[in-house]
């Protein structure tokens, strides 16, 4: 009689967990981003942000940010933007106010006056219109003493011209 074999049993059956979604920690450099409007967007109206936002598009009004708004290469704003940092690669046609500082990086474009304690602007930026960084703010003293020293300087050299009516 041939030998029977016996069937062996089923192993049991594996379960695959899902893999796990791994999302990369940003580094303190690198703020998280609540927001991003891509390249080919166009908005127009009040835009706020509790956090750090990044434009690429198109932007018309106002942009109101607590955090690190970043203007894009291919951005072109024009709008009154307010952030506590502004970091601008792209066009921006208007006035910008920032608390900690405003970062104009090449080939970035502002036409507008900035307000801010600290400017950083790189070689091959254009930046026309003013700049306001804080001192001149405190009732005006900064600008009234160096008014008043010269003032003071055109006196003395004409006290020290001799008189030619003598």
């Amino acid at each position: 009689m041939p030998a029977q074999s016996t069937p062996e049993p089923e192993p049991p059956p594996v379960s695959v967990a899902p893999k796990a979604k791994v999302e990369r920690v940003p580094t303190p450099s690198e703020p998280r981003l609540v927001g991003h409007l891509h390249k080919g967007s166009r908005i127009t109206g009040q835009l706020a942000f509790e956090g750090s936002v990044r434009i690429d598009g198109s932007v018309e009004g106002e942009i109101r940010c607590l955090e690190t708004l970043t203007i894009g290469e291919g951005a072109e704003v024009r709008a009154r933007i307010s952030s506590r940092v502004v970091i601008i690669r792209g066009k921006v046609e208007g006035n910008v106010t920032a608390k900690d500082r405003v970062e104009l990086l090449t080939p970035g474009r502002l036409f507008g006056n900035v307000s801010t304690p600290r400017l950083i602007i790189t070689e091959g930026v254009v930046f026309d219109g003013d700049c306001s960084m804080g001192a001149a703010k405190e009732g005006g003293v900064a600008g009234s003493k160096s008014l008043n020293a010269e003032k003071v300087a055109v006196a003395q050299a004409s006290k020290l011209q001799p008189d030619s009516s003598k």
